[in-house]
């Protein structure tokens, strides 16, 4: 922990700027970014700050991510004054955070960079624990119970790859002025009774990722045909989409800049 000499910073000291990377199991928290009368993870983190630095503090993160969802590698950036050498501050704060959260890098980076702003592309894992039966020990895995054509999956997550207007899979709520983004990955893998679909895009609309499992869960179970993803990209018909998956499956992996 720093001495009460290294909390003193000087007044005339240029700002630094520090790049934080956490993981946290979002199971408890109302998402990333702070909510009022909720417990979110900047709020979390912000506190620390405080405690640390023993003043106000304003974290800025990469993007929100919702109730429930988890990060491996979620990105934030402030600015200190202080000269606390990195690894005080990758201590000091894992220190005062709940067990929850964590800090796993600490970094200096230059003036112009920004968490969410200087992000090229995002990374999410979506975790399914394909079993008939539930298990205490994959709480970060969705179960689902029905077969699955793994091969259909993948034809599907081909169509989606790509740049196109993905509209129809935001949920109500989102407030984005457009719906064009670029997915550059999506992968579907099995290791063992886990199915993981991961998604690389240079940004995501509200529930995105969720959307788009739901839909490819739909295509692997029989319920819905290879057509009917052409059609969504075509028509833009949020109707025809799947179900929405839970929000624990999902995980924040990594940000590239």
């Amino acid at each position: 922990m720093p001495s009460k000499s290294q909390k003193r910073s000087s007044a005339n000291r240029k700002p630094r700027k520090i790049k934080l990377t956490l993981e946290y199991d979002g199971t408890h928290f109302f998402g990333y970014q702070s909510q009022k009368n909720q417990r979110t993870i900047q709020d979390e983190l912000e506190k620390a700050l405080r405690q640390l630095f023993q003043k106000k503090i304003i974290s800025y993160g990469s993007g929100r991510t919702d109730s429930g969802v988890h990060a491996e590698g979620q990105v934030v950036h402030f600015e200190t004054s202080s000269d606390f050498p990195l690894q005080n501050i990758h201590y000091g704060l894992n220190h005062y955070l709940p067990r929850d959260v964590s800090v796993i890098d600490v970094v200096e980076v230059p003036a112009s960079f920004h968490a969410q702003y200087s992000a090229k592309w995002k990374l999410y894992e979506y975790r399914i624990f394909h079993s008939k039966h539930r298990s205490p020990l994959e709480l970060r895995a969705c179960q689902f119970p029905h077969p699955l054509n793994l091969n259909k999956m993948k034809q599907a997550a081909r169509l989606l790859t790509g740049r196109h207007d993905f509209r129809p899979f935001e949920s109500s709520g989102g407030r984005r002025k457009t719906g064009i983004r670029t997915i550059r990955k999506f992968k579907i893998k099995k290791t063992g009774r886990i199915i993981s679909f991961f998604v690389e895009a240079d940004g995501f609309l509200y529930k995105m990722v969720r959307s788009l499992v739901g839909t490819l869960l739909e295509v692997g179970s029989g319920k819905m045909e290879l057509a009917t993803v052409k059609k969504i990209l075509k028509s833009k018909d949020r109707n025809l989409i799947g179900a929405t998956a839970p929000a624990h499956g999902l995980i924040l992996k990594r940000v590239s800049y």
